[in-house]
């Protein structure tokens, strides 16, 4: 397994492609033309949110030091100043920027010391977090593009994968073929493997976040790199495949560090996909503008989104 993946490391490897300084990665794919395509698909005007909420009934169960965001009022209905009739309320919230729907950016994972464009790892990461492909680089000028909802769930004909399940890039194609659709250049690939259900609509925090997960293989990434793809994600916790092979491997999350250290590719977690494909199983179009934008959080290792599909 460890021989495959550094046959797929090699060749999907993406350092240098926008220059020794580049810390995007593969959203340098979106150009005027991606955009324009993705507004050309906008017919009904009927708009979905892609996220979960943000609050304390989230799915994280505290598992890798990830909870669900707190939220605490700093100030309530307190006078704007003495005396006056005006008053206002603040807060603050407390939260992993990874506790809900969220991008991971290409400084959150690592291998052999060096992260996306050849970064020294001991250089470049600290307390203070990345000093090199942190998320900000994501969001400046930020994440929009023509979206492809690849539904692998529905072709299979279930509400949900099973535990385990590989997406292979054979399925990809045929959901490619059998929903009439292309990927181009600049696309955003929205995975649906129907496990965000066991959170959204079970309630079940525990089964969503552990254990067993369906997702993409590894070898999805040569798919990827092949489409010139500028980001993907899912609605599961990591975008790819959790299966006791993968995660007891020599490289546990293959397709992290295929995606992220070596592509360039972000990836993009716990979004909720389950109205957009509702929709896009009614009309047959399986295309449409994506609009998640990350926050500028200097230095983080990922930021929490509220993606919107406009059809």
């Amino acid at each position: 397994m460890i021989e495959e993946f550094e046959r797929l490391a090699a060749r999907v490897r993406n350092w240098g492609r926008w220059g020794e300084e580049d810390q995007r990665g593969t959203l340098n794919f979106i150009k005027p033309e991606a955009l324009r395509r993705g507004v050309a698909e906008v017919v009904s005007g009927k708009l979905f949110n892609l996220g979960i909420r943000f609050d304390a009934q989230g799915p994280q169960t505290g598992r890798g030091g990830r909870f669900n965001p707190k939220l605490y009022a700093s100030e309530i209905g307190k006078q704007v100043r003495p005396g006056s009739r005006s008053r206002y309320s603040d807060d603050v919230v407390h939260m992993p920027l990874q506790s809900a729907t969220q991008w991971d950016a290409l400084a959150h994972c690592h291998y052999d010391g060096l992260l996306y464009n050849g970064c020294k790892a001991c250089d470049v990461l600290g307390a203070d977090g990345a000093a090199r492909n942190g998320v900000e680089n994501l969001a400046e000028p930020g994440i929009m593009s023509r979206a492809v909802l690849l539904d692998v769930a529905r072709y299979r004909q279930v509400d949900e994968l099973e535990p385990g399940y590989s997406i292979t890039v054979d399925e990809l194609n045929a959901v490619c073929e059998k929903q009439n659709v292309t990927v181009e250049r600049g696309d955003i690939v929205l995975i649906r493997t129907g496990h965000i259900r066991h959170f959204t609509i079970r309630r079940d925090r525990e089964r969503f976040t552990n254990g067993l997960q369906p997702g993409v293989a590894a070898a999805c990434a040569e798919w990827l790199h092949d489409k010139e793809v500028a980001a993907i994600a899912a609605d599961n916790l990591a975008v790819e495949v959790f299966s006791e092979e993968t995660f007891n491997s020599e490289m546990p999350l293959p397709f992290h560090q295929l995606a992220l250290r070596d592509m360039g590719c972000p990836l993009g977690e716990i979004f909720n996909l389950e109205g957009v494909a509702a929709e896009c199983e009614v009309d047959g179009r399986y295309a449409f503008l994506l609009s998640a934008p990350a926050l500028a959080v200097t230095g983080a290792f990922g930021s929490p989104v509220n993606p919107l599909a406009l059809k």
